[in-house]
């Protein structure tokens, strides 16, 4: 009796520290049986089904995905993992392959690992942390705010507005996080103890709502868009261009913002008087950071001036203009390494980059058509219906997962299943690639969320509704945009 009493500790520790441990050997053990279970089976399959390749290449999938949503192991642990579990499906190859069968080699994985999006991204992340390090729109952002915010209302909606546009310019995450100590300088200002006010309230959530619907604008708001147009290019379709995504998503995020904006002076009335200590606040903070001077007007020029070198050279050089922009800030002396070197999430590259190795290597052995066959076949042929319910299952599913894994689970599928559904890729694509960005409800699918959540001045039951209500708003704005404007 006392060796059990003294065990059920023990076994509780286990499996409440050790969660990650076990999921991680269970995926493993899933993996290996998959791989021995599919030594017999024939690389072609004449029935139509999955052959060797394919059957390891979804196990793999399957193993990634559930990785990537428990966070079981780091990111980069998984993407790397990717790679190698993608060169070992292919370890017992012949060496002469019937026709349309990959060689899994080395080579072919580096080269799907290797895509141009990774280089992209990690142009895009330098730009973004050049801007956040020379305090450019730290600058702007409160020069807008002192401008507008002459009563408590229009300081709401400043921050609202603010925080929407600077998305247009740096990840959303990158923005919340910016603007989150002004809003909680202002909160301190106002001397409202915490969770007494609506309004201050409204100010947290405003700047994530802000941030989410400005975020799915341009591929700087957030990487998910730059990975589901990779997925898009490495299949060997066309995809937009930087203006041409705007014109893409400009009209579902212009509107929602809107109605975003009017729900916020709904869902929270205004219960402060004065806003002079607000105002005072955001004075000593301009005070803090300074003159607008030459270092943050040459590194305005230059982001001006690779916008619009994206517009002029179309989508084959986002990669290279992005990573050329990266070079002159930091060759300039104008932004050090050691500012920025820490604000690129090298981990998510890597995941990035195994999620398009997984994408290619779908398509490359058949599973993608096998997947997209029975998870779609039900869609029918309505292109407004298949609109709504691809968006729909976006939205749910980026509430309970990260975005990068609902754009690795659902892109590849929609693309090779186009064709049977009448449908453009491209429209498929942006119909998960925008949505997946549109988390309203819960602060795990969300980090802008969850930088307002952490202010402590609300609890996630008391705005779940209104999150809910932006959710829905978001499918019908979806499906206008793409009967109006997509096509």
């Amino acid at each position: 009796m006392t060796q059990r009493l003294h065990l059920q500790p023990v076994g509780w520790l286990l499996l409440s520290r050790g969660w990650r441990q076990i999921i991680a050997l269970a995926v493993i053990a899933g993996l290996g049986w998959a791989f021995w279970w599919s030594a017999d089976l024939p690389l072609v399959p004449a029935d139509g089904g999955l052959g060797r390749l394919g059957l390891r290449t979804l196990a793999v999938f399957v193993a990634a995905l559930v990785l990537w949503v428990t966070e079981a192991v780091p990111l980069v642990v998984t993407g790397v993992g990717v790679f190698a579990a993608l060169v070992a499906c292919g370890y017992d190859l012949p060496k002469e392959l019937p026709t349309g069968v990959p060689k899994m080699n080395p080579e072919l994985v580096s080269d799907w690992f290797g895509d141009r999006v990774i280089a992209f991204l990690a142009g895009i992340f330098l730009i973004a942390g050049a801007l956040s390090a020379s305090h450019v729109v730290d600058h702007v952002a409160l020069r807008a705010l002192s401008t507008v915010a002459t009563t408590p209302r229009r300081l709401r909606q400043g921050v609202f507005w603010t925080a929407f546009f600077a998305s247009l310019l740096m990840a959303e995450h990158a923005v919340a996080a910016m603007l989150f100590p002004v809003i909680v300088r202002i909160r301190d200002a106002l001397g409202r103890p915490r969770q007494s006010s609506r309004y201050i309230a409204g100010l947290f959530l405003g700047l994530a709502w802000g941030v989410t619907i400005g975020g799915i604008i341009t591929y700087l708001g957030g990487a998910r868009i730059a990975l589901a147009m990779g997925i898009l290019a490495a299949k060997g379709h066309d995809t937009p261009g930087f203006v041409e995504l705007m014109l893409h998503s400009l009209p579902i995020a212009i509107p929602f913002g809107i109605i975003a904006a009017i729900i916020l002076e709904i869902a929270f009335p205004i219960d402060i008087g004065s806003i002079a200590p607000a105002r005072e606040a955001l004075a000593q903070r301009r005070r803090e950071l300074g003159r607008f001077g030459v270092r943050q007007i040459l590194v305005s020029v230059i982001l001006v001036l690779t916008v619009a070198a994206w517009a002029w050279t179309g989508v084959g050089y986002l990669a290279p203009v992005a990573l050329a922009s990266a070079a002159l800030l930091l060759g300039s002396g104008l932004i050090r390494w050691s500012e920025i070197q820490h604000d690129v999430p090298w981990d998510l590259l890597i995941m990035e980059a195994g999620a398009l190795a997984l994408a290619a290597a779908l398509e490359a052995t058949g599973a993608a058509k096998w997947g997209a066959g029975h998870a779609f076949a039900v869609l029918g042929s309505d292109p407004l219906v298949i609109i709504a319910v691809v968006t729909i299952s976006t939205i749910v599913l980026t509430e309970m997962f990260s975005n990068p894994a609902v754009v690795t689970l659902l892109v590849p599928l929609l693309i090779v299943n186009a064709p049977a559904m009448g449908m453009d890729p491209l429209h498929l694509t942006l119909a998960v690639a925008l949505p997946c960005g549109l988390s309203f409800v819960l602060p795990l699918g969300s980090p802008p969320l969850a930088i307002a959540f952490s202010s402590g001045e609300y609890r996630v039951r008391t705005v779940m509704f209104w999150g809910i209500v932006l959710d829905l708003i978001a499918v019908p704005l979806v499906v206008l945009a793409y009967r109006f404007f997509w096509i």
